[in-house]
């Protein structure tokens, strides 16, 4: 049995002579994925880095960072980032966002929030005046209906009818009678009994 350092060291050196011909070469599909990914110079070389496919999300070599690697970038990279970032604040593109990160929330103007309550407004004046229209219609069929059941418009009775229906479980009531005279008797009885409160 061998001890364990030296089974340690076997298994990196059987590793590193695996790995012996992939050295120095680039791998397949290197374009597209730095096309993909885009690429971070390191002290042992390039290096990929995570980016993203899209506007949300550029990586390097996009319209918004170029490509390091590529000589016409050089003059670009040293003017935008200098030879040392040392002390320097990262100046990021204001199109970049977090991967991952919701969208900014955009706040909206106060224009927008004062055409908002006007339409509010408008739309609520708009469903009080059919109401108030629906309601008139109502209590015009109600009046036409107490004229057909032999009271005379411009008479007493016509006008108590006519109060009376200003209420809508009135209208109602007044309805759901189904003989005239009933009807009539119940004008009488109603006016009575609110004159009494």
């Amino acid at each position: 049995m061998k001890p364990l350092g030296t089974c340690c060291v076997q298994l990196l050196q059987d590793e590193n002579e695996a790995n012996k011909h992939f050295r120095g070469k680039a791998f397949p599909f290197y374009d597209e994925l730095t096309t993909l990914f885009g690429t971070t110079k390191t002290e042992g070389g390039p290096m990929l880095c995570v980016g993203g496919i899209g506007d949300r999300t550029p990586s390097c070599g996009s319209e918004d960072t170029p490509d390091p690697m590529a000589d016409e970038n050089v003059d670009w990279l040293e003017d935008t980032v200098g030879r040392s970032s040392v002390g320097r604040v990262s100046q990021r593109s204001g199109k970049e966002h977090v991967v991952d990160s919701p969208p900014p929330k955009r706040t909206k103007s106060m224009e927008y929030y004062v055409e908002r309550i006007s339409e509010s407004m408008i739309q609520r004046t708009m469903n009080e005046r059919n109401l108030i229209s629906r309601e008139e219609e109502e209590v015009t069929e109600m009046l036409h209906l107490v004229e057909q059941d032999g009271v005379p418009n411009g008479s007493e009775l016509y006008f108590i009818a006519t109060e009376l229906f200003r209420s809508p479980a009135r209208r109602a009531s007044y309805r759901s009678i189904t003989a005239s005279e009933n009807r009539i008797a119940w004008l009488r009885w109603t006016w009575d009994n609110v004159k009494r409160k």
